[in-house]
């Protein structure tokens, strides 16, 4: 909200807030759109206020904005007076059109959106649109299976089951620490739902022998009607380089259904080259490729599809990260990754399983943040990032751009 030019912004409600488009061919002229307004604290984490009248309090800089710019429309011709008669609006601008945000009267009666996410948490499952997921009763963070909405939405057929987590730790002059499912907790203890989806934070342990320490990783999960976007923050205490081996990182492996087409051709990441796994190996990993990373960010994309409906996994690293040998390889051998490191990858049998390995042995002491979405694309080349240009259109100070 820091990037959103109202006058007084911050003394606005953040329930005074409506997303609008112009609709020139209508009576009325404007008509509203669900968005959602999130509590972030100023290092991007969700939040889950105690107060249940947080949002009729005003809104702060780190509030997220979220919003569907597909459903824009025509620019405001000027004539006439803006959506539900407030002078406080700001223009925003994409290649798909043009919405309109407004600070309404409080005697403003929103319209009602039915919410396009819900949740049986009974049967741990999470129904939107495109897709059904079904998270792990022991640990949140993977899933039991997904299924997808076929193109003409009558029908979910299965894509992928059995995901699971694995942590490898090598540590120098010590013995080697393996932490599957059995040892990894993560509840979704916080939910809320909203006009885009649902909303859960996540408490994450470790448990070793008899203890359970709380690990410095905070995993946020927003369900969408045709996503599902986790971002990640881990952080590290120690310079990795200094107390771990190589081999030592993070697996997250699923099993693909019989009627899943994987388009290795068209997914953009890198082969892993089992002799990174090697503690004693001495060489230089193959760093990211060029082709997949910008001056500070590095994406991957794993396609697939099923019953004709196209389904997409990506992956966002910084670049800094990256170069240290913190991003997704493509594991597509699972039981010769098992023969290597002496070790089960996953409580589920080795064959036919996929899956994506991030090394941590060389990351540096701090916080390190990279974003999973996936979501389920039209079209193959459908872009994920969207610049917005924001412009208080009554005041009509400089044009702000947000990325």
């Amino acid at each position: 909200m820091h990037q959103i030019p109202l006058k007084n912004r911050w003394k606005i409600p953040r329930s005074t807030l409506h997303l609008f488009v112009f609709r020139p061919d209508l009576p009325e002229r404007w008509m509203q759109l669900p968005m959602q307004l999130d509590p972030l604290d100023d290092e991007g984490n969700l939040l889950f206020p105690d107060d249940k009248n947080w949002n009729k309090k005003p809104i702060v800089p780190f509030d997220r904005l979220s919003f569907f710019d597909e459903r824009f429309g025509a620019k405001f011709d000027g004539k006439g007076e803006g959506p539900c008669r407030s002078t406080n609006v700001v223009e925003f601008d994409t290649k798909r059109g043009y919405g309109y945000l407004a600070s309404c009267p409080e005697d403003y009666v929103p319209k009602p959106f039915a919410e396009p996410v819900t949740l049986n948490e009974k049967q741990r499952m999470v129904t939107a649109k495109y897709y059904k997921y079904n998270y792990s009763e022991r640990n949140h963070l993977v899933f039991d299976n997904i299924h997808l909405a076929d193109p003409a939405f009558q029908n979910f057929y299965p894509v992928a089951s059995q995901s699971d987590l694995f942590i490898v730790g090598d540590v120098k002059n010590f013995f080697t620490l393996h932490f599957d499912s059995d040892d990894i907790d993560a509840f979704i203890n916080h939910k809320r739902s909203g006009q885009l989806g649902l909303m859960g934070g996540l408490k994450f342990y470790l448990r070793i022998l008899y203890f359970k320490i709380k690990m410095s990783l905070m995993p946020e999960v927003n369900f969408f009607d045709d996503s599902v976007f986790m971002p990640m923050i881990l952080t590290l205490p120690v310079d990795a380089k200094k107390y771990l081996r190589r081999g030592s990182g993070i697996y997250y492996t699923w099993l693909g259904d019989k009627d899943t087409e994987w388009l290795w051709d068209q997914s953009e990441l890198e082969n892993l080259d089992l002799a990174v796994l090697d503690p004693l190996f001495n060489g230089a990993s193959r760093m990211p490729s060029e082709k997949y990373c910008n001056r500070s960010k590095c994406r991957y994309k794993i396609l697939g599809r099923n019953h004709g409906r196209l389904f997409a996994l990506h992956f966002e690293i910084s670049r800094k990260a990256a170069e240290l040998g913190f991003f997704p390889r493509l594991i597509r051998d699972m039981p010769a990754v098992e023969k290597m490191i002496k070790h089960p990858v996953s409580q589920y049998p080795a064959q036919n399983r996929i899956g994506v390995y991030f090394e941590t042995a060389q990351m540096p002491e701090g916080e390190h943040t990279w974003d999973f979405w996936i979501h389920f694309p039209e079209q193959e080349k459908a872009a994920c990032n969207v610049n917005v240009r924001a412009r208080f259109v009554t005041a009509a100070p400089s044009p702000m751009e947000k990325k």
